[in-house]
Parts: C-alpha cells; structure tokens; sequence
C-alpha cells in the first residue's frame, strides 16, 4: 500500500500535467513581467514622437524631438512643461501596456518607489528613452495624477542620428490647450470651455522656447556657481519646469552688492530689539493667563512693529493685532524667544548673540534655520525671491509656491499654497524689517530694501 506522502506526490504531480497552459488568471499567480528595455544605440538618437492625451475629443496632442538619452525623470519634465502641468501627482511610465497592467514593465516616480506597493516596478531616473523608444512605431505609456488620471501615448514617427547641438527635448506640433491641473480628468472641448478661456489655442513656438531654455538649465548646481544654500533646492527641483525661474535667480545672487551698512540696521531691526531688550531683562516679558502679551507691551510693541504701523483696531490685545502676533510667533519658531513659567526668554543662542552686540548676525542666522527640513528648504526659496524682487513690487507667490510643490514632490496635502508660504517665520521677520512706505492694502506681498539687503546677505554670507 502506498504511502500518504507518495498518494499527495502523485496528486500534486497529476495536478500539475492537467493546468498546464492555463491562465494564469485562475489561479492568482501572474508569471514574471517582461524586460521590455534594449541595450540602447551606439550613438545618440534624435526621436520624433507624437503624443496624444488619451479619449480627448477633439484630439489634445504635441509633437517632440527627444534625445534617446535622456532618462524617463526628464521625459515625464519635458511632458509636463508641454501640457502646461505643475509635476506635483505622482506619474509613472510603463512599456508593453497601460500603467498597472499586470503584464505591461512600469517604470516608477521617486514616491512610488519609495512606497515599494510596485516590488517589480523600475525607478524611472535609472533609464533611458533609447532604452524603450528606438524604432518608427515603438510606443510607450505614460500617466500623471492618478486621481484625474491624464494618460498620454507616446509613438515614435521618426528616428535621426543626433547632430553637435541638438537640444534635449523641441516641440514641432501639436493641438489644443491642455486640460488644467485638478480639473478632474476633464477632456471634452465642451467641459473644457467653461474651464479655458480659448481651449483650440496652442502656441508651437512658445512651448519650443520653454522646452529649450527649461531643459538647458543645470540638473545639479556646482557649489561655486549659486550660493552653498541654494545647490540642495536646486538639486531637487532637478529639470522640473519651475527650477528654471529659481536657477536664474540663483545666478543673479553671484553678482556683488554691498550689504546693509551697520549704520542702518539698529534702524531696521528695532522691532526685533524691543523684544531682545525685555526678554533679556530680569524675568522676561511676562504673558496673561491665556499666554498673550500684556496690553500695555502690544501697545509698546505695536509702535515699533512695521506691520502694525496702518493695522486697525485699538492694538491694545495680542489676539486682535495680528501682525505682531505672527512676529512674536515667529521669533519663537525661530529660536529666538522661548516661554518659560509664563514668561517670553530668551534663548540661549540668542542671549549670546544679543549679549555680544551681534543682533545683526542674530537676525541672518535665524531666516534659514529650522527643525523641520521642509520649512528650511522652504524658508531658503522665499529668502532667493525677496532678495531677487525689487523693493516695493510683489513677490510672484504663485512661482514660489509652483517651485515648492515640485521641490516637494507629490504630496497628500496637494500642492504648496500662498498662506503656507506666508506662514513661514522668515516671512514675518522680513516683513517687519525697515520702513513700510506704502499703505496696509497696496502693501500685498512687498518687501522693504532693507528686507530684500538681509535676504541676499542672509544666503551669501
């Protein structure tokens, strides 16, 4: 009688001749997905694709001129700049199907690597065009924001050898406005005209220009060319559409400029002084029960503070003047001031610096710094904007806050907003540093000259 252990050997065995050759679907065990990469070509090619946004009536398309090597972390830069997206929703590219088909190879953004839900799935830094792209015809898929899930085809119209000078990525053609960010996955020209002012415009030669200059900028800064602070930003935004506008302001930091004479920062830094001198006195500034400043000390305060020089309102209670209530905030956030038995403290980094007559290079290193690696990163954008906008003109909030979502990366949140930019300390300590010239509602997002000399000084020095 044959044993139970050979009985179940011959079952197993009988079970495996009568499914061989049956999909793998029944059983639940898809096989390994195809390598569908080429070694790429001897010397660099020149690709004609045409792509198109999927089930967009009528049809929304670009025709590009890509180098074959150029990694897919550009092409999908180069997309982004060419249908007039912020890069801010993950995206992936896969080769052999649509994006999250089984059998098709994905090729992953840094976030999705990153959250390993893909084990099979390629960093899409680590290859190249020419690895996927080489022959008229060859296709490969790309998707962005898989909630509105714009899914564009790429096919390769024609192939050149690459010439001495051919820029990384050209635009030649296309069609049609592209559908905004966020507008949930809108693409009928019907649903896009009460979205875009003009949904058949396409401007050929400017998205040229942008590809261009955007595609030429340096991908990693070298130390002597922007400031030291500026190469990590930089780094990250890498070829993003937006790290255009920050590498050119990086640059015009390089030019020499006198920083603020000593002779004019008592002046500028008195609103920071009132708060050193009694925070240093004996017991501090002392706070109410509820942990806000004293009426009579909003009122001593509220003289000396830029912001509140127009503000409305008797500025005799810390929660209705709200501009001295963000700086007093932020000098705490900034390691400025502590609470302390209800009481404002110095810090001890601060008592140093006060104590030696250093307020100057209190307030430089107190606009960068931050426990929180995305505020300081954060806070070194903003100084970059205010110490590049002439005094007395808007900073472009929208660009900042378009340059920190791609420095970021996708996020749960959504992208960088205005307020958050606005919320950061270094905002308020500028905004309170030198004279305010103009009134409370032309004032908008302007910095004073003495504000825009510390921001340049603060990333230089």
């Amino acid at each position: 009688m044959p044993s139970t252990d050979d009985a179940e050997d011959d079952i197993l065995a009988r079970f495996r001749e009568l499914t061989a050759g049956l999909d793998h679907e029944v059983f639940g065990h898809p096989p390994e997905t195809a390598d569908r990469r080429r070694p790429e070509p001897s010397a660099v090619q020149v690709l004609t694709v045409r792509v198109d946004l999927h089930r967009s009536t009528p049809p929304i398309w670009r025709r590009l001129e890509l180098r074959s090597d150029l990694s897919l972390e550009d092409v999908h830069t180069v997309l982004q700049t060419a249908f007039g997206w912020a890069g801010y929703h993950l995206w992936r590219f896969a080769a052999g199907g649509a994006p999250f088909d089984e059998d098709a190879q994905q090729f992953l953004c840094e976030f999705d690597v990153e959250e390993g839900e893909d084990p099979d799935g390629i960093p899409a830094s680590e290859v190249r065009l020419g690895e996927l792209l080489q022959s008229e015809g060859d296709t490969l898929e790309y998707l962005y924001d898989y909630g509105d899930g714009w899914d564009l085809g790429i096919v390769v119209e024609a192939v050149r050898e690459a010439e001495a000078g051919d820029a990384p990525a050209r635009a030649t053609g296309g069609s049609r406005a592209a559908p905004p960010e966020d507008c949930g996955g809108l693409r009928d020209e019907e649903d896009l005209k009460t979205l875009l002012e003009d949904p058949a415009f396409f401007d050929v030669a400017a998205l040229d220009l942008e590809l261009w200059s955007g595609t030429t900028m340096l991908t990693v800064p070298e130390d002597d060319v922007v400031p030291a602070l500026l190469v990590d930003p930089l780094t990250l935004i890498g070829r993003a559409r937006a790290g255009q506008d920050l590498m050119d302001r990086a640059l015009l930091l390089g030019a020499p400029l006198a920083p603020l004479p000593d002779s004019a920062v008592e002046s500028a830094l008195r609103a920071l002084t009132w708060f050193l001198e009694r925070a240093d006195a004996e017991g501090g500034i002392p706070l109410t029960g509820a942990g806000y400043l004293r009426p009579a000390d909003v009122e001593a305060a509220s003289a000396v503070l830029p912001q509140m020089a127009d503000w409305i309102g008797m500025n005799n209670r810390e929660v209705h003047a709200v501009p001295l209530q963000m700086f007093r905030t932020s000098l705490q956030r900034a390691g400025i001031l502590r609470k302390h038995k209800g009481a404002l403290l110095l810090t001890r980094r601060a008592r140093a610096y006060y104590r030696a007559g250093n307020v100057r290079e209190l307030f430089l290193d107190s606009l960068v710094p931050s426990r929180y690696e995305t505020e300081e990163l954060a806070q070194v954008v903003l100084l970059t904007y205010v110490a590049t906008t002439k005094p007395g003109l808007p900073l472009p909030m929208v660009e900042i806050a378009r340059v920190l979502s791609a420095i970021f990366g996708p996020s749960e949140s959504g992208p960088v907003t205005t307020g958050a930019i606005r919320d950061l300390p270094a905002w308020h300590l500028l905004a309170n540093t030198g004279t305010v010239t103009s009134r409370l509602s032309e004032r908008g997002f302007c910095f004073s000259p003495e504000a825009t000399s510390f921001a340049r000084e603060a990333l230089t020095r």
